[in-house]
């Protein structure tokens, strides 16, 4: 039976030249994760505070805190709300600097002209959109690991041409991308059906995911650099956005996908769907598990983010359709996801 989602395998057939993101960015810094991108912005700016939106990813706002820099929330959260309108009415200070998110690939380009403080604008959900590519951010980050098929990595640049280092990569980031990528490979030979145990690779990814959560600062590493370097990302892309596609079609009476209409733009990160209530959800989340459907909630929020934080996040399941999965796969995806919403 096939699998959907959770960690990446070691994908064939896409690291066959065509158009990698290096030349899209080619002045980028490459790091470890997204984490260690972020922390290189604020240390050099030597910020005192960052405005972060409170639909976020928590994990990220401990490691800021642990660098010393003073995190302030602001109201912002997927289709709800007028961010530009919210920010305009933020009490900035000197020392300040603003970080916004295009979430799920779903906003069209924001303005940073005139922002009365720096900008850093996190791309992870859609690095080649019109949004990244049109930035005119101060600027730019991106977790690569969570949206292409990478044993890790980050990545940073500026649309204003603001000087960047690029780090080395660290003895100790070198072994987890090296222990990272056996567990990809395992993943591969365990989907084709050789005889892998499961719980082996699994074990490497929860091992792996907590060494990156606390790695020291390091550039990306050797390996993750030369896979990064063939990948064809603007392939990668098209097929998501076709798998997408496919997987759209007759979904729309079962789920709320309200948010396909709502949104600027759609070059999706993933098949999101919203539920009528947490309970729902979770409801539907574990029998996707059980059909060996592997949903993302992106992201758990704590009780002191905002109401339409909270709602989104508790409602909302994503579904993986990168890739990895051909067009075909999706009539496969579908069936399940329907049974689950029974």
């Amino acid at each position: 039976m096939k699998e959907f989602g959770s960690d990446f395998h070691l994908v064939e057939g896409v690291f066959q030249g065509g158009e990698s993101l290096l030349g899209f960015y080619p002045k980028a810094a490459l790091f470890a994760n997204g984490r260690h991108a972020l922390e290189t912005v604020l240390r050099q700016g030597r910020y005192a505070r960052i405005w972060l939106p409170d639909y976020f990813c928590y994990e990220v706002v401990g490691h800021v805190r642990r660098m010393g820099v003073e995190v302030a929330f602001y109201p912002d959260c997927p289709l709800e709300g007028d961010d530009d309108r919210i920010i305009s009415g933020l009490p900035f200070r000197r020392g300040d600097v603003l970080l916004r998110v295009n979430y799920f690939g779903w906003r069209g380009r924001r303005d940073s002209a005139g922002m009365p403080v720096p900008v850093i604008e996190d791309h992870s959900h859609d690095l080649l959109g019109e949004w990244a590519s049109g930035s005119d951010a101060d600027w730019c980050v991106a977790s690569l690991r969570k949206t292409l098929p990478l044993p890790e990595g980050g990545i940073l640049w500026s649309p204003r041409g603001n000087s960047l280092i690029q780090p080395g990569s660290t003895e100790e980031n070198e072994g987890c991308s090296r222990e990272r990528l056996e567990g990809m490979r395992l993943k591969r030979d365990y989907l084709r059906g050789k005889k892998v145990d499961k719980g082996e690779f699994r074990e490497m990814f929860l091992r792996t995911e907590e060494g990156l959560g606390r790695l020291a600062l390091s550039g990306i590493s050797a390996e993750s650099l030369r896979m990064l370097g063939e990948l064809d990302a603007v392939g990668w892309y098209r097929r998501k956005k076709k798998n997408w596609e496919c997987l759209v079609k007759g979904m729309d009476a079962k789920a709320d996908l309200s948010m396909v209409e709502k949104g600027e733009r759609n070059t999706p990160f993933s098949f999101v769907m919203r539920l009528d209530s947490r309970e729902e959800r979770d409801r539907v989340r574990g029998r996707l598990i059980e059909a060996r459907v592997y949903p993302a909630v992106l992201w758990d929020v704590p009780d002191t983010a905002g109401t339409a934080a909270r709602s989104f996040s508790g409602r909302m399941l994503s579904i993986h359709c990168d890739g990895r999965y051909a067009p075909e796969d999706m009539g496969e995806l579908r069936s399940r996801l329907l049974k689950a919403l029974e």
